[in-house]
């Protein structure tokens, strides 16, 4: 008697993201001292780490149409090209380095900052051609940039960040 093996176990859809799995989230409550400019970075155990924005931000309060700008001042966040297995040629970040802005069509932008000592690995280009997915899914597939620093200063900034937990109690208490 034959048995299709699918139909044998029971799925309950409740599977965690591959972000969730396997990267800790830290949080930033309002960055460089602006109202709910709140930056979520997520590490992963080889220090790679991916730069989103937090639900909190303001970003999600505003429905207007956007655009993600990558040439910064002088700077071309698009050309940022790394090579070899040490990440050779990537643009060195200190904090308060604007990985993009984000302009909306009424005219007003704000700047995503870097929020930690690093060296930009890859822009997520998807975002250039879907720029909705920094509002459909921005721990997912909308994070902004990948983001390597050493070990002492990853270590070291995921223990100044807000956990998940005290960055919720934080919400909470801001929106009694």
């Amino acid at each position: 008697m034959a048995c299709d093996i699918l139909q044998s176990i029971k799925l309950d859809n409740n599977y965690k993201s591959f972000t969730d799995r396997y990267f800790t989230k830290r949080y930033i409550i309002d960055f460089n001292g602006i109202k709910n400019n709140d930056i979520m970075i997520m590490f992963h155990s080889n220090r790679v780490a991916l730069l989103c924005l937090a639900p909190s931000h303001f970003f999600f309060q505003n429905n207007n149409n956007y655009k993600l700008n990558f040439s910064v001042g002088n700077v071309d966040r698009l050309s940022n090209t790394v090579k070899g297995k040490s990440k050779k040629g990537g643009q060195m970040l200190n904090p308060k380095s604007v990985i993009c802005k984000i302009d909306y069509e009424d005219g007003t932008s704000f700047d995503v900052p870097s929020c930690m000592k690093s060296t930009l690995i890859e822009i997520n280009e998807q975002l250039i051609s879907d720029p909705h997915l920094l509002r459909k899914k921005p721990d997912a597939d909308g994070f902004i940039a990948i983001l390597l620093s050493s070990i002492a200063i990853s270590d070291a900034t995921k223990n100044e960040l807000l956990s998940y937990e005290d960055y919720i109690n934080v919400i909470d208490r801001l929106t009694e």
